[in-house]
């Protein structure tokens, strides 16, 4: 999936864009607010929170565990399946695994890190200046519809998109 970030000038826009996606067929667990009015997003009956940080839909942390726990499976495996390292270093096969594993780990959460504070800080500044923030994940069947939709709305803006690997839409 795909995870798609606008911006718009109010509640009332996010509402009419909100139905818009929702006639495309994007529920509300893939529809998401920001807004720095609580009361607003619920008389709007918008899904959403007026903190970034309270969503954890930025999370290089668990994106760096995923991808270095890959990481290390796939060079475990590569030696268990290819090699006959395993049979007479299993320890060392073990451990030089765990060493990548941490390497990928590390290298991914300060890159992911450094997009999600760059980020938070983006839509802090909209949010301080009065702006709605959407959120909106879709599938990739969906994607091109979609923002071809928003494009045409003369009140979204887009800001950025990202994959939406491991930080799903809260509840």
């Amino acid at each position: 999936m795909k995870r798609l970030f606008y911006s718009t000038d109010s509640l009332d826009d996010a509402e009419k864009i909100s139905d818009e996606v929702h006639e495309l067929g994007i529920d509300d667990h893939h529809f998401y607010v920001l807004s720095r009015d609580e009361n607003g997003i619920k008389t709007h009956h918008l899904h959403g929170s007026t903190q970034i940080e309270k969503t954890q839909i930025l999370s290089a942390r668990k994106r760096a565990m995923l991808l270095a726990g890959g990481a290390a499976l796939l060079l475990f495996s590569v030696l268990f399946f290819f090699t006959e390292a395993v049979d007479k270093f299993l320890l060392q096969a073990i451990g030089a695994s765990i060493v990548v594993g941490f390497i990928v780990m590390v290298v991914v959460r300060l890159a992911g890190k450094s997009f999600d504070e760059y980020f938070q800080i983006l839509v802090d500044e909209h949010l301080d200046a009065g702006d709605v923030i959407i959120i909106i994940d879709v599938a990739k069947s969906q994607t091109h519809i979609v923002e071809t939709q928003l494009e045409n709305h003369p009140k979204a803006q887009f800001l950025a998109d990202s994959s939406n690997l491991a930080s799903p839409i809260p509840d």
